[in-house]
């Protein structure tokens, strides 16, 4: 079995709206790009982002669709 290499690639990011009670919170990147991040995403936690606050995600490309896996906050 071989492994696939999944590139990487850090965008920065807004956060529009955080639903801790659901584990979720959405955020939109700089050009027309929405992403959502869940409570497993590895990053600081869920309860530490605000409305409004920056953030840089990164993001895993595979043939079809992307998905954050990782998140920082810049502010």
């Amino acid at each position: 079995m071989s492994l696939v290499e999944h590139p990487l690639r850090r965008i920065r990011a807004t956060v529009l709206e955080v639903l801790p009670m659901t584990g979720l919170a959405y955020v939109a990147d700089e050009g027309t790009g929405t992403w959502t991040i869940t409570k497993s995403t590895q990053g600081v936690g869920l309860d530490t982002l605000r409305q409004g606050q920056r953030v840089e995600l990164t993001i895993r490309d595979d043939n079809e669709y992307s998905i954050v896996s990782g998140y920082a906050p810049l502010d």
